[in-house]
């Protein structure tokens, strides 16, 4: 299960914290929360500190959120090394 909260700020960035499994309906549940903001062009960062999985159409979700100017806070070293191998093996 994954879960998505908005983070207020006053820096005019938006914040999504996101919890759980990236996976299935979540991955679509992320990309429509992702894409008023980012089609606007409205500053965009995801914090995925929480992030427990991702399975390979999560990863490509971030891999595309991140292209189209959003940001990833919190990635863990593991997730890190997930989405380096995914953009080498693409």
């Amino acid at each position: 299960m994954m879960r998505i909260t908005r983070v207020p700020g006053t820096d005019g960035v938006a914040r999504l914290h996101i919890e759980g499994r990236l996976t299935g309906d979540g991955v679509k549940e992320l990309a429509a929360s992702c894409e008023a903001y980012l089609a606007a062009r409205h500053p965009l960062l995801l914090d995925v500190a929480d992030v427990t999985f991702v399975d390979r159409e999560g990863l490509g979700l971030l891999e595309a959120v991140v292209r189209r100017g959003a940001a990833l806070g919190g990635c863990s070293p593991f997730l890190d090394e997930l989405l380096r191998d995914h953009r080498g093996g693409s």
